[in-house]
């Protein structure tokens, strides 16, 4: 059964399945963590059903954005979103990341939502569809960072929302993205982080901001910051 959600403090509208192709906190997050100017162009790495790429289309009225997604269910579920919102600027690339073609030095920003766990762990849903969303089968962080150094123009960002017990494995790959601001997230505020929020600059000077935690939950319900992303 189809049903409609509504990106944060925005009019577009999404389709939800139930139990699939809805979108998590985690892309909301990563959304508002993301800083773009308006006008410039936007690829989101794996994009699923746009969550990513609709929000920060509308969040910082880009130019142009492309949306790349390898799994062709996700992918036509964008294009009824986009239909659904009338919105033409936002580019389909249903492709593997790997064959993709962009020329170099070529984007202001990339942001992406990747699979959080490496192949070899152990997962207890065989679903191959969500495995893919979850676990780095059809594409790696190696994948992530070779494609980002090649196309982003110089001083070019990448978003990344991801796992802090992957922190290590993601600085090490990362080659000329330089890491500049990390924002740890935790589900409360005695509780270890759940997520990290990442900004790389291409051929940036070396420096690490970090900043404040977020802190999704305060007494059962959302925090004060939280709410405050999710327009409420």
């Amino acid at each position: 059964m189809e049903k409609y959600d509504y990106i944060p403090k925005t009019n577009i509208k999404m389709i939800h399945v139930d139990k699939s192709y809805s979108f998590g906190i985690d892309s909301i997050i990563l959304a508002n963590f993301a800083k773009m100017k308006k006008g410039k162009t936007l690829i989101d790495i794996g994009s699923g059903s746009g969550i990513l790429a609709l929000a920060c289309n509308e969040y910082y009225k880009l130019g142009k954005v492309y949306a790349i997604e390898i799994q062709k269910e996700k992918a036509n579920l964008l294009a009824k979103n986009l239909s659904l919102n009338s919105i033409s600027n936002i580019e389909i690339i249903n492709k593997d990341l790997k064959t993709t073609n962009f020329k170099e030095n070529f984007v202001d920003y990339i942001i992406t939502n990747p699979p959080y766990y490496k192949k070899e762990d152990n997962i207890a849903n065989k679903d191959y569809e969500f495995l893919v969303s979850r676990q780095e089968i059809a594409m790696t962080l190696d994948d992530i960072f070779t494609f980002s150094n090649k196309v982003l123009k110089d001083k070019g960002k990448l978003y990344m929302i991801h796992k802090p017990e992957r922190l290590i494995d993601i600085v090490r790959k990362s080659f000329n993205l330089k890491l500049k601001r990390l924002k740890f997230v935790q589900s409360h505020i005695k509780s270890k982080p759940v997520f990290i929020l990442c900004e790389f600059v291409k051929n940036a000077k070396e420096g690490l901001k970090f900043e404040d935690t977020l802190i999704i939950y305060e007494n059962g319900k959302y925090s004060t910051e939280v709410k405050e992303i999710n327009g409420l």
